[in-house]
């Protein structure tokens, strides 16, 4: 289903891009990095969405997930990763290093493309 970053980049693309209010995804992967799950983690308003690290770390291991791959949306188009959205970035990261789980990307979305965390250098 997810064998590479294009066909994940299209999926979630495909399942968030044109959703009406932001919203924050995971994709929680085994230690093979095949999908276990996916799960809309939190739905926010048209311009913001909040998002509990605990929480997403707490599924990670009622799953026996190894690592995720975090999204969230931006329904005004704008593919700008926002001083908010690293800092909360950075302290999942913190966290989920702290349990050995591996945060692969953060990938935002919106209608006309994407923008990954990880390519921007911000993980």
């Amino acid at each position: 289903m997810l064998a590479d970053e294009p066909a994940v980049l299209d999926y979630l693309r495909g399942a968030m891009a044109f959703a009406p209010q932001e919203q924050f995804r995971v994709l929680y992967l085994n230690a093979g990095n095949e999908p276990l799950c996916d799960e809309v983690a939190s739905i926010g308003s048209v311009s913001a969405v909040h998002i509990y690290p605990r929480e997403v770390l707490k599924r990670c291991l009622e799953l026996g997930a190894t690592a995720i791959i975090v999204a969230h949306n931006h329904p005004s188009g704008r593919l700008v990763a926002s001083r908010r959205d690293r800092i909360m970035t950075r302290k999942l990261v913190e966290a989920a290093t702290a349990l050995g789980i591996a945060v692969h990307d953060h990938i935002l979305i919106a209608r006309e493309g994407s923008l990954s965390f990880r390519r921007k250098g911000f993980l």
